[in-house]
């Protein structure tokens, strides 16, 4: 069986055994429940490279597919909600062909800039990987219309941070329609991290929160209208579930990745009754555990957390009540934690259970260290704004110093080897998460207030009428990339950069 089929009812029964792709380097894990219980949250598939290399075919086709709230046909990887999971080590060689089993695109063409379009044209983005923008690499200029594939090769340098990252489609004019559908899933670069011997015992759960959108008056998500509103409720599910049930133990400590991989709103979450502490963010460790009550993740943020259970019970990760545009959302439930007794012999034995936080300083990503006021070479300010356009979807458009995305201009040219201090003023009335691809940002600054620990993110949340102040250094790759915002249909609708390296 190729990786093409291996979706939907070719599934490997839960908590059967991994198995080998037949055509080339790569490894299957099913999705399984960590614990063994039928009733527990079960962690997505997985697909891992073996001795070096990643092979795999990746279909995205139009699936129908049965929600708790709603029948739909959805644009979805292989079928499936969420994507599998890829797990790759530094220096990894990836090979992916993305087959485009898309039907025809109905809208007219050429398409118009800026608006809308052809939503069954797509490509795929490897959202925070350091790696080249260029070629068949992380290229999002690319566009793969119905019924072309496209083959990706993507080298991980061999010094590549190790953490948590995702995969989604990228296509400008396409992408917040792709993404709404439930389109993406999570890739795991192992190491670090997973070298502290409290997360090594830890059982590790895979969190992908996605909310698909479903058109009420059509089974298909065909209308732009359906994801426009930044406070239109979402149903939000936790690996494909509605509300699931999160299986733990008096006493365990759990490793949770988790990744908001929706198309614009921004998840603070809650967990009462547990104790959490935050390891990392966007694929890069913390100096050391920073003990949290809140878990704040912008559309495309990533978080490993360790959650300590207590007492045996339930609790509910909640998020609350908040307001990101001009009306307030309601709280929402997201899932149960079920603490059960330590002694439970509901869990098979050979489960591990581990029950320590790590103690002391967490190790160091090598690669990223502090960029100092000597590095810097250059500083430039970045307006994010908004305008009325006739004539443009909403009569709206979004801009970067002004102007709407042109991908054939360069907006941001900088030097490889070079460092920059750019600061991000928000003038609009919501926040945008600001992404950057290829090089991985140090935040120092937020509304002018220094941070005191800077942190390396590759997507911020710059606070609406507010700034961020962040640097960067241009490594290893030249070539173009962008920049824009991660609430994806302000990106579709023109806030994007292009930033282009020359050697």
């Amino acid at each position: 069986m190729s990786a093409a089929t291996i979706g939907g009812a070719a599934y490997l029964a839960a908590g059967g055994m991994s198995r080998a792709l037949a055509d080339g380097p790569a490894t299957e894990i099913p999705a399984r429940s960590p614990l063994g219980l039928a009733a527990d949250l079960p962690n997505p598939r997985e697909v891992h490279s073996a001795d070096g290399r990643f092979r795999l075919d990746l279909r995205m086709l139009q699936s129908e597919i049965e929600l708790p709230y709603a029948t739909a046909r959805l644009r979805l990887y292989e079928g499936e909600i969420p994507g599998p999971t890829f797990r790759v080590l530094p220096g990894d060689d990836m090979e992916i062909t993305l087959h485009n089993d898309m039907p025809p695109n109905a809208d007219p063409s050429p398409a118009v800039l800026n608006t809308p379009n052809e939503f069954s044209t797509t490509n795929l983005h490897f959202h925070g990987f350091h790696v080249s923008p260029k070629g068949n690499s992380d290229n999002v200029y690319l566009q793969i219309h119905p019924g072309e594939s496209f083959n990706y090769i993507v080298r991980l340098p061999q010094d590549h941070p190790a953490g948590n990252y995702w995969y989604h489609p990228h296509r400008h004019g396409s992408v917040a329609l792709q993404v709404a559908s439930g389109c993406g899933g999570m890739m795991i670069v192992g190491g670090t991290l997973d070298e502290v011997p409290e997360v090594a015992a830890a059982i590790e759960r895979v969190l992908v929160f996605q909310c698909p959108v479903v058109d009420s008056k059509a089974e298909d998500l065909e209308s732009y209208d359906t994801i426009w509103s930044l406070d239109a409720e979402r149903f939000w599910l936790v690996n494909g579930q509605y509300r699931p049930r999160i299986y733990m133990r008096a006493g365990e400590v759990q490793h949770w990745r988790m990744l908001n991989a929706g198309d614009q709103q921004f998840l603070p979450m809650t967990l009462d009754g547990l104790e959490l502490y935050e390891i990392g963010f966007d694929g890069n460790p913390y100096p050391e555990a920073r003990q949290t009550d809140e878990i704040f993740l912008a559309p495309g943020n990533r978080m490993n957390l360790m959650v300590k259970a207590l007492e045996p019970g339930s609790y509910t990760l909640r998020r609350p009540a908040f307001s990101q545009g001009k009306q307030p959302l309601d709280e929402v439930p997201m899932a149960e934690v079920v603490v059960l007794p330590a002694n439970t012999s509901r869990i098979a034995p050979e489960v591990k259970m581990g029950t320590e936080l790590p103690k002391g300083p967490l190790p160091k990503n090598k690669v990223l260290t502090d960029i100092t006021d000597a590095e810097i070479v250059r500083t430039r300010q970045i307006v994010l704004g908004v305008s009325d356009v006739q004539g443009m979807f909403k009569d709206t458009v979004f801009t970067l110093n002004g102007e709407p995305f042109d991908p054939q201009r360069d907006d941001i040219v900088a030097r490889l080897g070079e460092a920059e201090e750019w600061e991000l003023v928000n003038t609009t009335p919501f926040p945008h998460p600001i992404h950057v691809h290829v090089n991985p940002m140090q935040v120092i600054k937020i509304n002018g207030e220094p941070l005191a620990n800077p942190q390396w993110q590759d997507t911020i949340a710059v606070p609406a009428a507010g700034t961020v102040t962040l640097r960067m250094r241009f490594t290893d790759f030249d070539g173009r990339f962008v920049m824009h915002c991660h609430i994806l249909p302000h990106e579709d609708l023109g806030m994007m950069f292009n930033v282009a390296i020359q050697a």
